[in-house]
C-alpha cells in the first residue's frame, strides 16, 4: 500500500517538474485581426476617422503601425503618405463664447507639417487631416504590423483607404449642416403666415428644393473668402447694402438673440453687406467652426417691399434636377398680394476646404420689386 502511494507521489512530482520546465506562451496574438469595415472613405482635404482594429481576442495592449501602402495598381506609394505637408492646425483650444473674431481665432492657429494620416498605436484608428488635399484621388491598401506580449504579426491589405471627391462647401443636409427652406412670414414680424386657401406658409423645406437653383464656384485656393449672392428668378440681385436681404428676426418677446443665426454672427468683424452680395473672410476650415444653433443654417428675409412672390400648391417632396417653372408649372396658383409677406430664406453653409468661393442662390418663385 505504501509502495503504491510512493509511486503515485513520484508520478505527480514528475508531471509537475515537466510542466514547470515547459515554456508557456505569453498571451495571444490573433492572425485574423481586422477592421469591422474594410473600406474607409475619406473626403479629400477633410478630417475623418476609421473604425478601430478588432483585436479578436488578442492580449492588450497592442502596438499598431503601418508599414506600406499601395495604390490601385499595386504600386508602392509610401513616399506620398510619408511626406509632410504644411497645413493649419489649432495651437490652443477654441472657445466659441470668447473666440468671436477673425483675429482671436487666428491667434490660436499655427501651421504645422503633417503626413496625410496617422494610425493610433493602441487602437489602430486611422485619422486623416487636411493634408489629404495633396493626395491623388483613388483607393489605397494599407499593410499593418501589430505587436503585443505574444509577438509580432503582419496584416497585409488590412484596410482600403479611398480618397474621394467631396464638396469643399457643404450646402445640403449632410452631417447636420442643414438645408434650404423657403417660407412666408407676416410682413415685419417673425411669425409664419397662416394657411390660406390651402396654401401653407412653407414653400419648401429640405434637399432638392424646387424653388432654388444654386452653385458654388471656387475662384481661388487662397484668400479664405466667401461671397454669397441671392438673386430673383431673372437673375436680379437683392442688395444686402440696401436692406433688400436682411437678418431674420427671432420669435418670442424680447428674444435673445434678437435674430436667428446668420453670416454676420459667425464673422462679425469681417462680414460686409455689399451692393450685390454678402462678403466675409473666414479664419480656418471647417467654417463655421461650431454651430450657434440650428445646424449650419443662415437665416434671412427679403422684406416685402422688395419682392413679389408666387403662390403655389403644396410641394412636399422633390427629386434632384426638378425645378419650379413659374407660370407654366402645375404648382403655380398666382401671385401673393404685395405688402403682406416677407420672404423667409434659410441658407445651408459650411466651408470644408480653404479657398475663395462665390455661392450663388437664385430664387425661382421670387421677383425683385
Amino acid at each position: 500500500m505504501h509502495k503504491r502511494i510512493y509511486i503515485g507521489l513520484m508520478s505527480i512530482a514528475a508531471i509537475l517538474w515537466v510542466v514547470s520546465c515547459t515554456k508557456i506562451a505569453d498571451g495571444y496574438l490573433s492572425p485574423t485581426m481586422q477592421y469591422s469595415t474594410k473600406l474607409f472613405e475619406v473626403p479629400q482635404g477633410q478630417y475623418a476617422a476609421s473604425n478601430s482594429l478588432v483585436a479578436d481576442g488578442s492580449n492588450l495592449p497592442l502596438k499598431v503601425r503601418w508599414t506600406h501602402i499601395y495604390d490601385s495598381t499595386g504600386e508602392n506609394v509610401d513616399a506620398i503618405f510619408s511626406k509632410k505637408y504644411l497645413v493649419d492646425v489649432w495651437s490652443a483650444s477654441y472657445d466659441s463664447k470668447t473666440d468671436t473674431t477673425y483675429a482671436l481665432v487666428r491667434a490660436k492657429i499655427t501651421s504645422d507639417s503633417l503626413t496625410p494620416f496617422t494610425v493610433n498605436e493602441t487602437s489602430g484608428v486611422i485619422t486623416t487631416n487636411k493634408a489629404t488635399q495633396y493626395v491623388p484621388l483613388g483607393s489605397y491598401t494599407l499593410d499593418l504590423e501589430v505587436t503585443n506580449s505574444a509577438g509580432t504579426i503582419e496584416l497585409p491589405k488590412a484596410i482600403t483607404i479611398k480618397i474621394i471627391t467631396a464638396s469643399p462647401v457643404q450646402t445640403v443636409d449632410d452631417d447636420g449642416v442643414g438645408s434650404f427652406s423657403l417660407s412666408r412670414l407676416n410682413a415685419n414680424t417673425p411669425t409664419g403666415a397662416s394657411t390660406k386657401d390651402g396654401v401653407t406658409s412653407v414653400f419648401f423645406n429640405g434637399n432638392y428644393n424646387p424653388f432654388v437653383r444654386y452653385s458654388v464656384t471656387k475662384v481661388s485656393d487662397t484668400g479664405n473668402v466667401m461671397i454669397v449672392k441671392v438673386t430673383d428668378r431673372n437673375g436680379v440681385p437683392f442688395s444686402p447694402k440696401n436692406g433688400e436681404i436682411a437678418k431674420r428676426p427671432n420669435s418670442g418677446l424680447n428674444p435673445n438673440p434678437p435674430y436667428l443665426q446668420n453670416l454676420q454672427d459667425y464673422a462679425p468683424d469681417t462680414y460686409q453687406a455689399l451692393d450685390t452680395a454678402m462678403f466675409l473672410k473666414y479664419p480656418i476650415t471647417p467654417f463655421p467652426i461650431s454651430s450657434l444653433g440650428n445646424g449650419y443654417n443662415m437665416y434671412y428675409i427679403l422684406p416685402t417691399k422688395y419682392v413679389h412672390m408666387d403662390s403655389t400648391s403644396t410641394w412636399s417632396s422633390n427629386v434632384s434636377g426638378v425645378f419650379y417653372q413659374g407660370k407654366t408649372d402645375s404648382h403655380y396658383l398666382g401671385e401673393f398680394k404685395d405688402g403682406l409677406y416677407d420672404y423667409s430664406l434659410r441658407i445651408p453653409l459650411r466651408i470644408q476646404v480653404p479657398g475663395t468661393y462665390i455661392y450663388s442662390i437664385q430664387l425661382l418663385n421670387a421677383t425683385h420689386r
